[in-house]
């Protein structure tokens, strides 16, 4: 073995602390805490950007309790901060080592201009004497679109298990009316297996018929819905939903990942 690779592997096997700076890792945009990944960050007003997030490398004090601070900014297209918020941390990574789990939210307002933001979140491990290792950052950057018909605030968990009801929610916004202030929308909703065949019938909604009492779209156009689903089997599966404006014309789409586990593969039989 060459030399010199001989010797930084010997220095880093006797110093372990070289590589336990505080780092953020599988920075995730999801719907809603413990929900399916968000692969499209193009959001409405009034929607809401969640991501999780690990924090690796944390000092634990004598009692074993982590004490670290994370700061959250909201920063627009001219690099200005909109909005921040720092937030003291003091917990027991009781499973052992300096990882803790994090997210973050972000409301967009009724009247979010459309343009591009970043959110910026740094965090700072007080009990880290090395200031060079004691703060981490991340950016992420996405989009506010202009009003239109699409959805909003939607959580839908990332897994579930056979024989739990599965519950995706989720608002449309933005519907156009007819003269008696009514709309006229269809949602269809499929559930594809790998190979992004339907493994059921699929299921439609149609609006004003299906709408949730006392919605009154002249004084908020917002409609929020649920769809229930039955967890049968273990296997990973597509939701694909599909909303269609007929009075407006326009479409929207919503699809995301979800994995149904097989609890005995990790308990045993």
């Amino acid at each position: 073995m060459n030399r010199l690779l001989l010797a930084a592997l010997f220095v880093l096997g006797f110093f372990p602390s070289l590589s336990s700076a505080v780092d953020i890792k599988n920075i995730r945009p999801c719907y809603a805490p413990f929900g399916a990944t968000r692969y499209d960050l193009k959001l409405l007003p009034g929607d809401v950007l969640f991501i999780t997030y690990d924090l690796e490398g944390l000092k634990t004090d004598k009692s074993g309790k982590t004490n670290y601070e994370t700061t959250l900014e909201l920063i627009d297209t001219n690099n200005k901060v909109l909005y921040k918020k720092p937030t003291t941390n003091e917990v027991v990574p009781q499973l052992g080592t300096g990882r803790m789990p994090g997210d973050l939210h972000v409301i967009m307002g009724a009247q979010q201009a459309a343009g591009k933001y970043t959110v910026r979140l740094t965090v700072h491990d007080k009990l880290e004497t090395d200031k060079n290792l004691a703060a981490k950052k991340f950016e992420y950057p996405f989009d506010v679109i202009p009003q239109s018909f699409g959805f909003v605030g939607v959580t839908a968990p990332a897994i579930g298990f056979p024989g739990q009801h599965y519950v995706t929610g989720f608002g449309l916004v933005n519907l156009a009316m007819n003269d008696k202030k009514q709309p006229n929308t269809e949602i269809n909703i499929r559930i594809l297996d790998e190979k992004d065949n339907a493994v059921a019938p699929a299921v439609k909604i149609e609006l004003p018929r299906d709408m949730p009492e006392g919605i009154d779209l002249t004084q908020a156009n917002f409609v929020p819905l649920q769809y229930p689903i039955y967890l049968n089997r273990p296997g990973r599966f597509t939701i694909d939903i599909q909303a269609k404006d007929n009075f407006g014309n326009r479409k929207a789409s919503l699809r995301y990942p979800v994995t149904v586990l097989d609890v005995n593969s990790f308990v045993g039989k």
